[in-house]
């Protein structure tokens, strides 16, 4: 009896090991073809859609958006948070306090580096929604409030350099029930 219960657990987590990775297939699959846009593009970012320009950076690994009155924080021990606020095109603010997923070590141009937390939001682009991994950043030095890197691009969005507002298709926000 031993025997089979070990052999009808390690089929089952044989079947789970092949079972994750079709799941995964089958969300890549659930967004459709990717869609032409031009290198700059309306992106919306968050729940409540708020309107940014943005770059897409096929250069970049991740995402990136200018974030004011950054804040850094703990809850507990070890759990770091962030409160900031993103200001969209028309003007319109919106504040956040997020969970910190992790940090990453960004090299700047002087040969130095920034620290800088990474946090997750939806973002679309196109008519196409997505959860973003974003590290805040103050981009003011920067004609673009977000970027958009190939992690949130891959499988969603082909870029044509060469074209600039091209999507046919506006972000709308979710239904918030």
């Amino acid at each position: 009896m031993k025997i089979l219960r070990i052999g009808l657990i390690g089929s089952l987590v044989g079947l789970a090991g092949v079972l994750a990775p079709l799941a995964a297939a089958a969300e890549d699959e659930s967004r459709g073809e990717p869609i032409m846009l031009g290198y700059i593009e309306n992106v919306a970012v968050g729940n409540k859609a708020l309107e940014m320009k943005g770059k897409l950076d096929t250069g970049a690994d991740t995402s990136s958006v200018h974030a004011y009155n950054m804040k850094v924080y703990q809850r507990g021990e070890r759990d770091n948070w962030v409160k900031f606020r993103l200001i969209g095109k028309d003007g319109r603010a919106i504040r956040y306090d997020q969970n910190v997923i992790r940090f990453v070590k960004i090299k700047t141009k002087t040969g130095g580096s920034i620290r800088r937390p990474v946090i997750h939001l939806p973002l679309c682009v196109g008519g196409r929604w997505g959860r973003a991994e974003l590290n805040l950043a103050d981009r003011g030095d920067f004609e673009y409030d977000i970027l958009l890197g190939r992690e949130f691009l891959a499988n969603r969005v082909l870029v044509d350099s060469g074209r600039t507002f091209v999507a046919e298709q506006e972000c709308e926000a979710p239904d918030e029930d």
